[in-house]
């Protein structure tokens, strides 16, 4: 398969703005390039510095599949980038677009990625050999062309609620599980029932393979959010954006058993308010804002 890149020359003030902008228009996963650092949201963000020389400006990549109209989508992201411009300094704002195979791009990265402790949690890349204290619990990745994986803030944020909120023997749902990495941590937290699911046929494949490499029995299907589920859950986790978010809020409790937590995160801190403003209107209780960077992640609670 190939891929549809779109690079964005921009600075690095911007850089979340711009990644939250191409998510919303359907990237599968955004790359941010910036000052000795090469960082893949939601994917791998720690990696090797030294590969990489100082810059005075920031460039952001998204991958779209080739089905995408990239004229249609091109134009689109120009006008967002004229509305963003008025708030915020996006520098020369040059698009670029080009052409990627996905094999040859996924092996690439690959030199790149290291192990990354969050918690009691290591993230740990399948391809490289780690041993960890007895205290800490691996969780192997192989990411393929899957994103939603990894270590970006908003990822980050959730793996350490996920330790905080996921108790054994509680029934847990991951919506757009991505790579299945909050799915695979949340049972290895010993978490009775984990289902897991993505609109992408792709992150459900990965996400079962992951499954496998960790030795883990989930439940991963491809679904629309919440639509059609019938279970209730104690524990709802969506790494998401913040629009998907606050519709999602208007169905989630479906989904909750009374008193059951939602961890939401890949909030941009610009739609803070608006996404708590949405869990309001739709009578979810917060029980926790935590920030880190510009991205943020709400926690709430179903109330009886």
């Amino acid at each position: 398969m190939r891929w549809y890149e779109i690079s964005i020359k921009t600075t690095e003030e911007a850089e979340d703005a711009i990644s939250n902008i191409l998510y919303e228009l359907g990237a599968n996963g955004v790359v941010i390039e910036d000052n000795e650092i090469v960082s893949r949201p939601n994917l791998w963000d720690y990696i090797d510095e030294n590969q990489f020389t100082k810059k005075d400006y920031a460039k952001v990549c998204a991958y779209f599949p080739e089905s995408s109209n990239i004229l249609e989508l091109t134009h689109t992201i120009e006008e967002r980038l004229k509305e963003t411009a008025k708030y915020i300094n996006i520098g020369e704002g040059k698009i670029t677009v080009s052409e990627v195979d996905e094999k040859d791009w996924a092996e690439e990265w690959k030199k790149y990625y290291k192990p990354v402790e969050i918690g009691d949690i290591v993230i740990v890349p399948s391809w490289q050999d780690y041993k960890a204290e007895d205290s800490k619990t691996i969780v192997r990745l192989d990411p393929g062309m899957a994103f939603g994986t990894g270590t970006h803030e908003s990822t980050i944020l959730c793996l350490e609620a996920i330790q905080k909120y996921v108790k054994p023997e509680m029934d847990v749902l991951d919506v757009g599980t991505g790579s299945g990495i909050l799915a695979i941590a949340a049972k290895k937290f010993l978490a009775k029932r984990v289902l897991a699911v993505d609109i992408d046929e792709v992150a459900v494949k990965v996400a079962e393979e992951n499954a496998r490499l960790n030795g883990v029995e989930i439940e991963i299907k491809k679904n629309d959010l919440v639509e059609g589920i019938e279970e209730k859950f104690d524990v709802v986790i969506a790494n998401i954006v913040a629009d998907i978010i606050m519709r999602l809020s208007r169905d989630v409790k479906k989904v909750l058993k009374d008193n059951g937590i939602f961890i939401s995160s890949g909030i941009i801190e610009d739609r803070l308010e608006d996404v708590l403003k949405s869990f309001e209107k739709n009578s979810l209780e917060i029980v926790e804002v935590k920030k880190m960077g510009t991205w943020s992640l709400v926690v709430s609670k179903k109330t009886v």
